[in-house]
């Protein structure tokens, strides 16, 4: 049937080739093989015939906006770059304990989370990624326990989300993506949380992250623009390995208390992580000694 179906509409995709850009109408045939037809291939008469021979598929793959798709170009094929690039933007990613009976319903309760309509991009029936272009207000910022419960309670679906920052160079958003969804995978071997930081996840990763490539992902993406401050970081690796006792830091580096608070608070305000709270402490800490031992080798 698929090779007959082929000849006649040439755009004619499969589950596994599902990355292929387009807007597609997808069909499950019946022995249960999901395939895909370019909406433009398929003429208004034939849309009825169709229905009939296959079973149409709500499935989430196929992006449902122009924006959605050039996103959908651009992170998974490299291709179609966003020229109208946000100030800001960060990828979340979602994986479902199983498919959605209907993707429109996940959209709409993703969407009335937020004070617009983010772009939601589907990998699969049960994976994808919610791309935020704006920085939302304090008041207004998403809450993704709350999140997980609407799923939990409305959907009977189990959701867990892996939240990672914000970024403004548009041209590392494939890397990113590419980075991000593969570490994603990775920490869901062995994570219990509903909801994960890039942050919170830096232990799990370092465990199973060994391409050097990705171990600098990593750094750039917890010390961003401090990379290449070397008295900053000394401070904060100072300041840390004090038991994160300012005093006693400021001590061992013969200045004034207020002084390393300025660093610590420039720090914190450069990399969006909070040094004096566990989570991000633990996390720092064991990204400045892979940097040192990456820059030493």
């Amino acid at each position: 049937m698929i090779k007959r179906l082929k000849t006649l509409y040439p755009s004619l995709i499969t589950e596994e080739e599902s990355q292929s850009k387009g807007l597609y109408r997808w069909f499950m045939t019946p022995d249960n093989q999901l395939l895909g037809i370019l909406e433009d291939e398929i003429k208004e008469k034939e849309h009825d015939l169709l229905d009939l021979l296959l079973t149409p598929y709500h499935g989430a793959y196929p992006p449902v906006t122009e924006r959605e798709q050039s996103w959908y170009d651009w992170i998974f094929e490299g291709t179609n770059f966003i020229h109208t690039a946000p100030k800001e933007y960060r990828f979340i990613y979602f994986s479902l304990s199983e498919a959605p009976g209907d993707p429109n319903d996940f959209r709409e309760a993703v969407y009335g989370m937020y004070s617009y309509k983010p772009v939601i991009l589907f990998s699969s029936q049960k994976h994808g990624v919610i791309i935020e272009e704006e920085r939302p207000d304090e008041e207004d910022a998403v809450t993704f326990f709350e999140m997980v419960e609407v799923f939990t309670s409305d959907f009977f679906i189990d959701v867990k989300f892996f939240i990672g920052p914000y970024l403004r160079d548009l041209s590392k958003a494939h890397d990113y993506h590419t980075w991000m969804d593969q570490q994603f995978h990775h920490i869901q071997h062995f994570n219990t949380k509903p909801v994960m930081t890039y942050v919170s996840a830096v232990p799990y990763l370092m465990t199973v992250m060994k391409d050097t490539a990705a171990l600098m992902f990593l750094i750039e993406s917890i010390l961003k623009s401090t990379m290449k401050d070397e008295d900053l970081l000394h401070t904060i690796q100072t300041f840390l390995e004090a038991n994160s006792n300012a005093s006693l830091a400021a001590k061992e580096m013969y200045m004034h208390r207020n002084s390393l608070q300025y660093r610590i608070d420039k720090f914190v305000e450069k990399t969006e992580v909070d040094v004096k709270q566990f989570e991000g402490a633990i996390a720092v800490y064991l990204v400045l000694l892979l940097k040192r031992q990456i820059d030493l080798a």
